[in-house]
């Protein structure tokens, strides 16, 4: 937010439910009456219910609900208020040599991405939008695989135990609520030869939306705590509790790889026993979606009874 604006809303906050005038706001800020207006327009735009009345100025209701910056600032916590996504900021600071567990929380992403490209609806005070950096120094690259899985079960099992919430898990990195989608996991990794320089675990949930918050196209496709629930999260606590335990899981799957989070995916999810295919670059297979191996590998029988172990693709 730039200083302009950011006066222009500490005014407002400060006579918060007040009206105060264009002119006053305008010579109190050392700015034109029409710059104001442009700043009031922005402040809209950004989620802020301001009132207009005619000679009396402009009044400030009600703001978006920011994260509490007082509780989540420190050193290995950095938040920002737009990105293009989370996971460009967190890459670029990996590679300045962040150290492990380094975490990236924004307001809002411009530009944010799902797997395979895609775009991932992030407005700003809606949800949680963050990513984690790793350097796990006891893994390979191959060991490294079902940390997507690792992530989906640590917060399918919160959005169960302590949200009381059907969340179920879809294969390979989306996490479903009443058959739409509530959150997505994004996983990077840059090697060097066979040792993890870092990974990147981006995460998306939606919190606080309405329906009407969600572009037409996805309204029968994404879903929100809020809309499923009608519930007010904190999404400070929430972000600060979830983070904790993601913390704690990644810790015990550099030792133990998935085996302890294996029973509670199987649990959670919604793909195993069913007809799925899976789809990849140059091929695709189609079958019985039958268990998850211990390496947190999807098992497929095909119409030969044949098992194929699959860990990368899309179901589609």
């Amino acid at each position: 937010m730039d200083q302009k604006l950011a006066a222009v809303l500490n005014l407002l906050k400060i006579n918060e439910k007040q009206y105060l005038s264009g002119t006053l706001i305008g010579k109190t800020l050392g700015i034109s009456r029409s710059a104001v207006w442009k700043q009031i327009e922005k402040l809209r735009k950004d989620g802020y219910q301001i009132k207009a009345r005619s000679h009396c100025g402009y009044c400030l209701y009600s703001g978006p609900d920011l994260l509490d910056q007082s509780r989540i600032v420190d050193q290995k916590i950095i938040y920002l208020q737009s990105v293009d996504s989370t996971n460009l900021d967190a890459r670029q600071l990996a590679v300045e040599n962040a150290p492990s567990e380094t975490t990236v929380v924004a307001e809002e992403q411009q530009a944010g991405k799902g797997r395979l490209g895609r775009s991932w609806f992030s407005p700003q005070g809606k949800g949680l939008w963050f990513t984690i950096i790793l350097r796990p120094e006891l893994m390979s690259p191959a060991d490294a695989n079902p940390v997507t899985l690792v992530t989906a079960a640590v917060i399918t099992d919160y959005l169960n135990t302590v949200c009381d919430l059907p969340a179920r898990i879809k294969w390979p990195n989306d996490l479903i609520l009443h058959e739409k989608k509530l959150a997505g996991i994004l996983t990077e990794i840059k090697t060097d030869l066979d040792q993890i320089d870092y990974l990147l675990i981006g995460i998306g949930l939606n919190i606080s939306q309405e329906s009407t918050d969600f572009p037409r196209e996805l309204r029968n496709k994404a879903t929100s705590i809020k809309i499923e629930t009608g519930m007010v999260i904190d999404r400070t606590e929430f972000f600060l509790d979830i983070r904790e335990r993601l913390i704690k899981a990644y810790r015990l799957f550099e030792t133990e790889g998935f085996t302890p989070f294996r029973k509670s995916w199987i649990k959670y999810n919604e793909t195993l026993g069913r007809k799925v295919t899976v789809k990849w670059a140059g091929g695709s297979l189609t079958g019985i979606a039958i268990d998850l191996s211990v390496t947190g590998n999807l098992l497929i029988r095909d119409q030969q009874n044949k098992i194929h172990q699959v860990n990368y693709g899309e179901l589609i």
